[in-house]
């Protein structure tokens, strides 16, 4: 590749600098991006230490599907419904994905926000996965996964502010965007799914405990690791990088455990999804809201996980992952605050609306409760249900679905 001569020119030197930026920001998408990716490996820990030995398999294979499936479905799909409902842009961006030329231009960087957009979408299937685990068939969940990171994801940030803005609110990192999108669909699912087998005897709750505890926290720490590219990333530009952005998510993060284990009562599974509350709440806010607002947002998010859990429970719904409180609820709780704490009276930046934000958590949640129940009840149709037999859930999904145990060793 031929040099430019920056000094001969002086026009030369403002195209050597905007080649540097270019390049600057697409490693740091890049960066930032393999960060999230990250998470892929804190879900697939979390939620395989959270069920039963002879599931965990299964619960891998769900988090790898995710993502398989994600970018082959956000490559062909997603990524443009989610900037535009023309037909004719489908096409374009059809055209030119069988060719490596147009992407050559600026240092690929459409290619790398298109990467960055992938990774989200990922993860907004994969907090499904932890509500449902343990009886839904795996090749439902596929179909599920498809539909999720193709559509229901993707339209849902058309209509919001990273996309049209038809939604307006304030959600810097995800807070309702991705952990409220993806816990009420949960919601959704586990309703049209139904319990597990044994988890409600005559209407009261039987506690199943999962098999391996520091598995569960282990998966914690390394999704509280990938939240950084999660939030500082949102900057989306090497510019707009925040300290602002890191101190709050690791105050929201420190937060939100230390109210799961004081309202647990020193339990550790909800301090480890206690911390994981505490980040999904100040992503909405993570850019506006001082380093002590962060705080007290965490500590109320951390604080809900024990009561919501329990709530959810007595309402009859099987939550294996706890991802109703986690996600839905503590993204729903990150978002209103940040509607409080983000004024310029409560230290904030200012250019928030809590009427905004509140009504955003609404619609986020008829959205995807309703979308999770319909997408439950029609995948159905297609997999002759979406519940494995009574006598496959017995003998563990990892044997039934994957003919291999997670521990042959201990079999």
């Amino acid at each position: 590749m031929a040099t430019v001569d920056l000094f001969s020119d002086p026009s030369n030197i403002t195209v050597g600098l905007n080649a540097l930026a270019n390049s600057s920001d697409v490693m740091f998408l890049v960066i930032m991006g393999a960060f999230v990716f990250l998470m892929q490996w804190g879900f697939a820990m979390l939620e395989g230490g959270q069920v039963r030995e002879k599931n965990v398999n299964n619960a891998m294979m769900k988090n790898m599907g995710d993502w398989i499936i994600g970018c082959i479905s956000w490559l062909l799909v997603g990524s443009l419904i989610a900037t535009t409902l023309n037909p004719a842009d489908f096409f374009v961006w059809w055209g030119k994905i069988f060719s490596a030329s147009p992407f050559t231009f600026n240092s690929g960087i459409e290619l790398a926000n298109w990467f960055y957009g992938l990774v989200f979408a990922a993860t907004a299937a994969t907090i499904v996965a932890g509500g449902i685990a343990e009886r839904m068939k795996f090749s439902a969940y596929i179909l599920i996964s498809i539909m999720i990171t193709a559509i229901i994801y993707p339209f849902f940030l058309y209509l919001g502010p990273w996309g049209t803005g038809v939604i307006p609110f304030h959600d810097y990192a995800g807070s309702v965007m991705v952990h409220g999108v993806g816990g009420f669909l949960a919601l959704g699912l586990i309703a049209a799914i139904g319990p597990r087998t044994g988890r409600f005897v005559n209407g009261k709750p039987v506690s199943i405990p999962g098999h391996n505890i520091p598995m569960a926290v282990f998966g914690a720490f390394a999704l509280a690791v990938g939240w950084y590219g999660f939030n500082v990333g949102s900057s989306l530009a090497l510019a707009d990088i925040s300290g602002l952005v890191c101190a709050t998510t690791t105050l929201a993060m420190a937060g939100g455990g230390l109210s799961g284990f004081l309202f647990s009562k020193n339990d550790v599974l909800y301090t480890a999804n206690g911390l994981l509350a505490g980040i999904v709440a100040i992503c909405a806010g993570t850019d506006i809201v001082s380093p002590m607002a962060a705080l007290f947002i965490g500590l109320v998010a951390g604080a809900q996980v024990p009561f919501t859990f329990k709530l959810v429970e007595k309402l009859g719904f099987d939550d294996v992952c706890g991802v109703i409180p986690v996600h839905a609820a503590a993204g729903s709780i990150g978002a209103i605050l940040t509607g409080i704490f983000g004024m310029t009276a409560f230290g904030g930046l200012g250019g928030v609306s809590l009427v905004q934000q509140v009504v955003a958590v609404a619609i986020c949640a008829v959205y995807g409760t309703s979308l999770g129940y319909i997408l439950g009840k029609v995948t159905g149709i297609f997999t002759k249900g979406i519940r494995v037999t009574p006598e496959e859930e017995k003998t563990g999904l990892d044997i039934a679905e994957h003919k291999l145990p997670a521990y042959p060793g201990e079999n």
